[in-house]
């Protein structure tokens, strides 16, 4: 074996203490964050002091070592994408403006806060109920979904025929390309055609006319307009970028792409089994 993709960070020790493997890691093109639901009857998702309640009741900084055991970026979308802007900086977590937040919002006090993930995001969904309990002292109900059962969630989210009963889903999106990153992810979660937009249109964002851009400079100025319109307005549960990691072996010289999957730039060494005599 050569080469193993898609390690998780329980994989890390077991790589690492290994004579035959080596841990390889790149930047990776995942955005993990959780979707509003703003197609809720019950509680207003749509209001700005709730959403931005919840994103401040979550410490980044844990959620990267003890989920990811530090291999993610709390980040809004990935620092390697050419539109990337260093001032959108990860909320801060705050208990006091939190509390203020959540006190000034409309939720229903007495109403669980209802938060869904797919098994892939298990650790993740507990994670962040544990640290959304905590901070705003409210019950968090978690959902764990079944591989068996992903698809028809999806359906139900990217058809929009039906009201979701949850409040925020853990999902992500990946992209392929460097330019116009955020605004690719961000359309998959609030743009007018996205797959994962949960709630009515959005006309402010659908408005920011990042699909007539075809100069580079202007595309990327729009896509950092479209980054700060979601970032000021905190749309989603903002979280993390992970890494991905790699078990490589230690006679291969492996360059990982950080948007797709390549060999291109991969060599073995003369000590390699194909090169051994």
């Amino acid at each position: 074996m050569d080469l193993v993709t898609e390690l998780t960070p329980k994989d890390v020790q077991q790589v690492e203490s290994s004579p035959y493997a080596k841990l390889v890691t790149s930047e990776g093109n995942e955005v993990v964050t959780g979707i509003f639901n703003r197609f809720q009857s019950d509680v207003d998702l749509d209001d700005y002091n709730l959403r931005m309640a919840i994103n401040m009741a979550i410490r980044r900084d844990d959620i990267s070592q003890n989920v990811y055991g530090g291999y993610a970026t709390p980040a809004l979308t990935p620092p390697w994408a050419y539109a990337f802007q260093e001032e959108l900086e990860p909320i801060m977590y705050s208990r006091q403006q939190s509390r203020q937040l959540f006190e000034s919002s409309s939720y229903p006090k007495s109403r669980p806060l209802k938060i869904v993930a797919f098994k892939k995001q298990e650790n993740l969904l507990l994670a962040v109920a544990a640290q959304i309990e905590e901070t705003l002292s409210i019950w968090v109900e978690t959902i764990v979904i079944p591989v068996q059962e992903e698809t028809k969630w999806k359906r139900v989210v990217a058809e929009k025929k039906l009201t979701p009963g949850w409040d925020i889903l853990i999902a992500s999106a990946t992209t392929q390309f460097y330019e116009g990153t955020p605004a690719f992810f961000h359309r998959e979660l609030f743009g007018f055609d996205g797959a994962l937009r949960t709630g009515p249109k959005l006309p402010e964002f659908d408005d920011r006319e990042m699909v007539n851009q075809i100069r580079r400079k202007e595309l990327l100025a729009a896509a950092k307009d479209v980054d700060r319109f979601v970032y000021q307005n905190a749309l989603s549960l903002f979280l993390c970028v992970p890494h991905k990691l790699y078990a490589v072996n230690r006679h291969v010289e492996f360059k990982p792409y950080r948007t797709t999957f390549e060999l291109a730039e991969t060599e073995v060494r003369e000590m390699h089994w194909s090169r051994r005599r």
